[in-house]
Parts: structure tokens; sequence; C-alpha cells
């Protein structure tokens, strides 16, 4: 006999879903994305170091000028004036000598010597000695400068303590022999 088979039988009932399979292996990273544009949050500060000791700079000649505030002294040749300063930062120690060797004629009016920077202040910025060769008597001298400027305005201590303006016959009548120096710090623009 023959069995017979037919597909015209209903559909059965579904299944129970089977377990979850492995996890398969991980794709190519993909490109990165675009930069932030907020900056992140601030580190704190780092401690602060140890401050360092500015080194002296090296002594430095300079061309110094002077003259009075009148008629100006004439000399036979160039006038012998010597100077140097040193500085350290915005500190200038200067050193300024004049011989009057060869001055023909003391001029009038207050003397003054130029500094090698303009001032940061107005301040008595430095002190010397008029030295008179005649008798060997010597005067206390002093330099006085206005902020902003490089004019040094010299002054000498009058007996009563009074200052009084340095000139070719003040506090004594000049001659060739005659000299000064003047030196003293002060703070440059």
């Amino acid at each position: 006999m023959d069995i017979h088979y037919s597909n015209s039988g209903g559909v059965g009932p579904q299944g129970s879903p089977g377990s979850i399979g492995n996890t398969g292996p991980a794709g190519p990273t993909g490109p990165a994305g675009p930069a932030s544009t907020v900056p992140g949050p601030t580190g704190p500060a780092g401690a602060t170091g140890p401050t360092g000791v500015a080194p002296l700079d090296v002594e430095v000649s300079y061309v110094v000028e002077g003259g009075t505030l009148g008629t100006q002294p004439t000399f036979n040749g160039a006038p012998l004036f010597t100077a140097s300063y040193v500085g350290a930062g915005k500190l200038i120690f200067f050193n300024i000598n004049v011989l009057m060797t060869n001055i023909t004629n003391f001029g009038t009016g207050q003397y003054y010597m130029t500094l090698p920077f303009p001032a940061k202040y107005n301040a008595v910025v430095g002190s010397g000695d008029l030295k008179d060769f005649s008798n060997g008597d010597n005067y206390l001298i002093q330099g006085r400068v206005v902020a902003g400027s490089t004019q040094m305005l010299l002054e000498y201590i009058a007996g009563t303590g009074k200052l009084e303006l340095f000139d070719h016959n003040s506090p004594i009548t000049l001659t060739t022999q005659d000299g000064f120096y003047v030196s003293g710090s002060y703070i440059k623009q």
C-alpha cells in the first residue's frame, strides 16, 4: 500500500525563542569628532619660585654734559668732564668728575650736569665735594633733578644750612685749579 503525505496541513504553533548567541568581534574605530570650543577648567596655580637676585651691570662710561642756566662757560678744548654709571634694573648709581683746568670763562648762573637717563621722580639724587685748591677747603654740593629730566641742578649748603645755587662765585670764586665730583643714585623712568 502506498502512503501519501499531503502538504495541505496547517502551520503548527510557534516555538519559544532560542537563547542569545555570542557577541561578535568589535568593529573598526570611527573618525574623531570635531574639537570642542569650550575650554576645560583651569588647574590650580603652581607654587611661587624663589626670588632671584638681579646682577649688577658693569660700570659704563657716558657722555655727560654740563653748563649753566645763564651764560655758558667756555673751554680751551673739550670740557674735562668724566662720568659713569652702574645700573640694576631701574636703579642707577652715577659718578661725575669735573676738572676746571681748561675753562677760559666760568659763565654765569646755576651749574648743572646731565644724568645718563631721565629720572622717574623729583629728587635730590647726589652729593659731592667742591675742592678749593687755593686753600684746601672742601664744600658740600648736591644735585637736584625734576621728574622726566636728565638735567641735575647743582646746589651747595650755606653756613646757615640753607641750600644756595652753585655758580661761578658761590660758594667760592672758582679758578682753573678747582674741581668737583658728584655721585648718587636714583630711579630712572
